[in-house]
């Protein structure tokens, strides 16, 4: 009696957990990822497009959607380290999408999730994920590009060093300076025989790892186009208000507007927001060690490199003062190359990396965990090197942040049950969309917003 009781609970428990996986499933759409470009991109005209300039990685990602487009034929202009960055993560993109492939298979054609009768079905925040606001950006979804395009794509850029000069038709006269956001990352200006203009991206006056802002570059310009809305707190005040302008009078050649210059650099390197950064790297960092000795895991999916490296130098610190030994491994197709690179790009690092080069150490100290065995690099999950060196608990690195593509994936599924576990995400990402796959969820979620421009 006893044994058929447990039987019969057996199956009630399987049969409840069946439903919540459907239940769970018809929130989420099973298929290959696909992209979501701006909006009504498919109507433009691309040959009307003379000039495309690059200002971050990220920034590189879109491209190839652009350049694979009939009709594109515009100069395209990007810095090396920016160039050669976003071409490694692009990438390693592709590869996560052709292991996707491997183990699901491809769609052919229009997925079958973008057929009117199953976006019905969907959940109403799903659908207006799909559709958008006003249901009209259903258009606006492509799939991923492929490894020749990204290498068609890479071919048409024309790099640049720091401040090198190019010439666009003999007229216009570009150069890239400093954004302080990233390692590569750049604002622009644009000298015509009429007018000078600055182009202010996604910029941090303040970096650990990047060269700083770069001031002075913006002087002496008689337009600026500013295209940086992405951080908190950016025009959130009631006193500012769509139509806000302001009128300058500005004569660098007098003493006192040297002084006001001097002064207002000052402000604007201050080191407050980067006060604060470390702030929140410590307390992350002391969270991982927190659970490490808890016996628990961690992954870490971030997708800025700047935080990547701080964190890879930060937390073998902390482990070594609480006394542990754990292995940190970093796993993408690409992370080999990538950590190396940046050993070699001191042109675009503050002047505290670019002092360590002319003192022969290494630019940043990945190199020497690796000798030291502290930090491991690996292709994938399945390198065999990889099995054989696996120790739990131990601290990862990966890709991607969406967590629906990558080694991810499969860690989250190995360890989403284990309290003592932990996932660091970066703010902007909606987590109960993006863990729903991965439910029921024991594991602890620390989710850190970290500036990525002007304030």
């Amino acid at each position: 009696m006893e044994e058929g009781e447990q039987t019969y609970d057996f199956a009630v428990n399987n049969c409840l957990d069946m439903r919540k996986r459907q239940k769970i499933l018809k929130s989420l759409i099973c298929a290959q990822p696909w992209y979501k470009t701006p909006n009504n991109l498919h109507l433009w005209d691309p040959s009307s497009i003379d000039l495309v300039l690059i200002s971050s990685t990220m920034g590189m990602l879109a491209l190839p959607f652009l350049t694979q487009t009939k009709g594109f034929s515009a100069k395209i202009y990007a810095t090396e380290a920016t160039t050669r960055l976003g071409q490694l993560m692009m990438e390693d993109l592709v590869l996560m999408h052709n292991e996707f492939h491997h183990f699901f298979g491809s769609d052919s054609g229009s997925p079958q999730w973008m057929s009117w009768e199953e976006l019905e079905l969907l959940s109403p925040a799903l659908r207006q994920v799909a559709l958008g606001k006003d249901g009209t950006e259903l258009g606006g979804w492509m799939p991923l590009y492929r490894s020749a395009d990204v290498e068609d794509c890479v071919k048409k850029v024309q790099t640049l060093k720091y401040a090198e000069e190019a010439w666009y038709n003999g007229t216009l006269l570009i150069k890239a300076f400093s954004s302080g956001l990233e390692i590569g990352s750049c604002n622009w200006t644009i000298n015509s025989p009429k007018r000078n203009i600055a182009c202010i991206s996604s910029s941090k006056f303040c970096s650990v790892n990047a060269m700083e802002f770069d001031y002075h570059a913006l002087r002496g310009n008689d337009l600026i186009l500013y295209s940086d809305f992405s951080s908190e707190g950016v025009l959130t005040n009631d006193e500012h208000d769509n139509n806000f302008s302001a009128s300058t009078t500005y004569n660098s050649s007098t003493p006192s507007a040297d002084n006001d210059d001097l002064i207002l650099k000052e402000c604007l390197l201050r080191n407050d927001e980067s006060l604060e950064e470390r702030e929140k790297l410590a307390f992350i960092c002391s969270c991982v060690v927190d659970s490490v000795k808890a016996g628990g895991s961690v992954i870490i999916p971030l997708n800025q490199l700047g935080i990547v490296l701080q964190l890879l130098e930060q937390i073998p610190v902390y482990l070594e003062s609480s006394a542990m030994k754990v292995p940190i491994y970093v796993i993408s197709s690409v992370a080999a190359e990538l950590l190396a690179f940046t050993n070699i790009i001191p042109e675009w690092l503050c002047k505290e990396r670019q002092e360590k080069l002319f003192s022969g150490e290494p630019l940043f100290s990945h190199s020497e965990l690796m000798k030291g065995e502290k930090l491991y690099v690996f292709p994938d999950v399945h390198s065999p090197d990889l099995l054989t060196n696996w120790q739990e608990p131990c601290i990862v690195f990966s890709p991607h942040w969406s967590l629906r593509l990558g080694p991810v994936v499969h860690l989250l599924l190995r360890w989403r049950e284990d309290e003592n576990s932990l996932l660091v995400l970066e703010d902007g990402l909606d987590t109960d969309m993006a863990l729903l796959p991965f439910k029921p969820m024991a594991m602890k979620v620390l989710q850190c917003s970290f500036l990525s421009g002007i304030r």
